[in-house]
């Protein structure tokens, strides 16, 4: 049987600018770097060298992140998917302290319930910000929003269905399979009014 290797730390699927050379700063080596490397040490001199251009791609959003490529995942993971939505919606919300402050605290709530469900955490909170910003009409359009916030991200393709998905049960009261339970966590954490 042959073993499967996820995507994004597969080669295969890897273009020229996912390996790199940097000179060390010791003595001069060449040294080859893959987009994945963390650290590596000079061939001739020994220095650990940090790679400048570290790529988690899609170990930043993964829940295998550290099974997939060792436990240097953890603590080193690039700006998340996750951060992108939450520096999206403080940079949208900031005139709204106080707003903004109870949807901080409906993520983590929506955290602690995806952790403890073991349910995808990213279409859930990015359905929690993406109606809050919609309801305080900070975005006029949230499957337009969605596409251009997730745009040059890589956000997995099932975690944007799924938030579409949650989306569209929700502000457009269409049937949900599959993710009732992400459904319901949003409606009771996305301050969602059933009236509008």
């Amino acid at each position: 049987m042959i073993g499967t290797k996820c995507p994004g730390q597969d080669m295969r699927y890897w273009t020229a600018e996912d390996v790199h050379e940097e000179k060390c700063p010791q003595c001069g080596e060449i040294v080859e770097f893959f987009k994945t490397d963390i650290r590596l040490r000079c061939s001739n001199c020994k220095t650990r060298l940090a790679n400048p251009r570290f790529n988690m791609g899609c170990a930043q959003w993964c829940a295998y992140a550290e099974q997939c490529i060792g436990p240097g995942a953890r603590g080193l993971q690039a700006k998340s998917l996750r951060a992108v939505f939450e520096d999206d919606l403080e940079r949208l919300a900031k005139e709204m302290p106080e707003r903004l402050e109870v949807v901080k605290e409906k993520i983590k709530i929506a955290e602690e319930r995806c952790e403890k469900e073991k349910i995808d955490l990213l279409p859930v909170i990015a359905a929690v910000i993406i109606i809050f910003l919609k309801n305080e009409n900070l975005i006029p359009d949230s499957q337009a929003y969605l596409d251009q916030l997730v745009q040059g991200q890589e956000m997995p393709q099932k975690a944007v269905k799924e938030t579409k998905a949650i989306l569209e049960s929700i502000l457009e009261k269409r049937p949900a399979d599959g993710i009732d339970y992400e459904v319901k966590i949003v409606k009771e954490l996305s301050l969602y009014d059933d009236q509008q």
